[in-house]
């Protein structure tokens, strides 16, 4: 737990939380203690039907804490509905029903669905897509992603992730939202967050815009919040957490790239995650060679030949890789 969270009255926030009278501030404060630990969760459920007791003419007594966690994770319907969807406004997200994802190849949706309609697979193939379940949340995938939704018969809600993909998850705290991707898991109960696990990595980041995000790798765990980001090393198996200090994580959604005497090498991560590209640099001496610019809608073959003429270096394409070579000045 956070220093400056241990000495919080959460007898008093959660109180303030079920009477409905808590403020944004306390509701993450709230949240990230009670993902921090099981026995803080369960603290928090006696807490809950003790509330409830006392405000419901008609209890159940024979209720325990661990059968009524269950029980409020079971409230999410099991069955999803594929709708027809229409084209997307700019700057929408498209409305479908619960659990409902979509397959893209090259600009056309297609549905590919297994168990039943319990499970739905959502592939993004040359371009962003964008999709909204109808509890609110949404989801931002970015090209050659993949996520797959499934609903569990006790209702449990399970996101396989692979690739990259902005999520923003409609706060609900009785209704916890699990991401897997690769070794890791990264619970939600309300919050937009970005997920970076592309597999030619050896990072695995979740950088968080707002609310509160768990991050676990076995029994390594770290809570996040805004302007958090949680990274674990896939080759060291470390899990850590930092102030996230990179302007351009969600380029590959805005377009647009910021740099202010940035080092080569971190222009080449940033373009290879954003376009989902293979470049790499002909050698070490080209990794401190400094950029400022701006790039806003701009491909990558045109970023590139700017680079060119900036840093009087050679792009080379060969297949799916690109080199940089030369001498910067």
């Amino acid at each position: 737990m956070k220093e400056e969270n241990k000495n919080i009255d959460y007898l008093e926030l959660s109180s303030k939380y079920l009477s409905g009278n808590a403020t944004e501030a306390e509701v993450q404060q709230l949240e990230v203690w009670v993902m921090a630990d099981p026995s803080n969760k369960q603290e928090f459920l006696a807490l809950r039907q003790a509330w409830l007791k006392a405000n419901t003419k008609v209890v159940d007594n024979a209720i325990h804490i661990n059968d009524e966690w269950e029980a409020v994770e079971q409230q999410i319907s099991v069955s999803a509905q594929v709708v027809a969807l229409k084209p997307k406004r700019k700057g929408l997200f498209l409305k479908i029903a619960a659990a409902v994802a979509v397959l893209v190849v090259a600009s056309i949706w297609l549905f590919q669905i297994t168990d039943g309609a319990n499970e739905v697979t959502v592939f993004s193939e040359s371009e962003v897509k964008e999709q909204a379940l109808t509890d609110g949340s949404q989801i931002a995938l970015n090209q050659f992603s993949t996520a797959s939704y499934s609903v569990g018969t006790d209702g449990s809600r399970q996101v396989q992730l692979k690739g990259d993909a902005f999520f923003d998850v409609a706060r609900d705290t009785s209704h916890p939202f699990i991401i897997n991707t690769q070794n890791v898991n990264v619970t939600v109960l309300g919050t937009s967050f970005y997920v970076d696990s592309r597999e030619s990595q050896d990072l695995i980041q979740v950088m968080v815009t707002s609310g509160t995000v768990a991050m676990e790798v076995g029994d390594q765990k770290v809570i996040l919040t805004k302007g958090e980001v949680g990274t674990y090393v896939k080759s060291s198996q470390q899990l850590s957490e930092q102030i996230n200090n990179d302007p351009n994580f969600l380029a590959w959604k805005t377009k647009r790239l910021v740099y202010e005497n940035e080092r080569l090498e971190k222009v080449v991560y940033d373009l290879n995650r954003t376009f989902h590209a293979n470049v790499i640099l002909a050698n070490a001496d080209l990794k401190n060679c400094p950029i400022t610019a701006t790039y806003q809608d701009k491909s990558l073959d045109a970023i590139l030949r700017i680079i060119e003429k900036t840093l009087t270096l050679k792009a080379t394409t060969n297949g799916q890789q690109t080199v940089i070579s030369g001498t910067c000045n």
